[in-house]
């Protein structure tokens, strides 16, 4: 799910799950994480028993002189779409000050994961937030944010061509938020596939090539949600360019909480050069807090591609934040 926005994502140590293990003389250790598994029913009768990206991490901090402090993060991702793999989803040390902001250097997600405003799923959302291509996935960086008076600017460089630069203003209960992303001379893999006939035999053969691209890439993301009591929606914009294609995607969203339960829908639509890069998808979901920090959710999910045509799926799932 990613309704987290900008401005509560700058991360310190600390956080709303984890667990306090060690304080003392200004230094603070703490432990957090979550497990998360699901059943994935799809249209093609397929059902899938899974992880879906459990992790843990662990953050340090400790108190300097004049409103500094000092801290470090390093949180370790499951994945098992190549493998059982165990893998840095995020390693950073940072130091914050009450008054010149906050900087961090290391492993770390882009601006744009921060601001789909509009998804508020556990499994969806069509969003190229954290695509490589624009220097916005899980990547070595260096961060600077600085918080006051309801915004919050951030700029990221990657290296000396991948840069991004955003921030989220919150008034009255609503959140705008923006970020622009550079980056050049990134590799793209394409594949292209022949049909020939084997001479001899008279037999189709089919040659599979794959060829790398150096593209100059760029993307924006523009947000907005706003708040009412138990009820949050969202829009979202997003146009990225990889070398000389051009995609956008943009769609509308909503939640309601209702004590320990919660419902949304979001809709959102792709459009672009490709045929591939054409689609739409349709989002419901519902999730219930059985316990502090121990939820059960259902989702579903229509979609539609040009080219690979309309399919459903339908996920029951659970996670145990700590």
């Amino acid at each position: 799910m990613k309704k987290t926005i900008l401005a509560s994502a700058i991360l310190l140590a600390g956080a709303a799950n984890a667990a306090e293990v060690y304080n003392n003389e200004g230094t603070s250790i703490s432990l957090g994480g979550s497990f998360r598994g699901n059943v994935a029913i799809e249209s093609s009768d397929d059902v899938k028993f899974q992880d879906a990206g459990s992790r843990f991490d662990i953050k340090a901090a400790k108190e300097l002189d004049n409103g500094l402090k000092a801290f470090g993060e390093l949180e370790v991702k499951y994945s098992g779409s190549n493998g059982d793999t165990l893998y840095m989803q995020k390693a950073i040390v940072g130091l914050s000050h009450d008054v010149y902001g906050t900087a961090t250097l290391g492993k770390q997600m882009g601006l744009n994961d921060d601001l789909v405003m509009n998804d508020f799923s556990y499994e969806n959302g069509i969003y190229n937030e954290d695509n490589d291509l624009f220097g916005s996935n899980s990547e070595d960086q260096l961060k600077y944010s600085k918080s006051f008076s309801g915004a919050t600017v951030v700029v990221s460089l990657m290296d000396q061509d991948t840069y991004a630069i955003g921030g989220t203003y919150e008034v009255a209960g609503l959140t705008l938020g923006g970020s622009y992303n550079i980056a050049n001379d990134r590799t793209v893999k394409t594949t292209t596939t022949s049909h020939t006939h084997n001479p001899v035999t008279g037999l189709p053969v089919e040659t599979v090539t794959e060829t790398s691209v150096t593209t100059d890439n760029s993307t924006y993301i523009l947000g907005a949600q706003y708040s009412l009591d138990a009820l949050t929606l969202g829009v979202q914009y997003q146009a990225s360019e990889v070398g000389s294609a051009k995609t956008s995607a943009y769609g509308i969203g909503a939640e309601y909480t209702l004590g320990q339960a919660r419902v949304w829908a979001m809709y959102d639509i792709l459009d672009g050069d490709a045929k591939s890069d054409e689609g739409s998808e349709l989002v419901l979901g519902t999730d219930y807090e059985l316990v502090k920090d121990v939820k059960a959710y259902v989702e579903f999910n229509i979609s539609d591609n040009e080219v690979t045509g309309a399919d459903e799926t339908l996920w029951v799932g659970g996670r145990v934040y700590f």
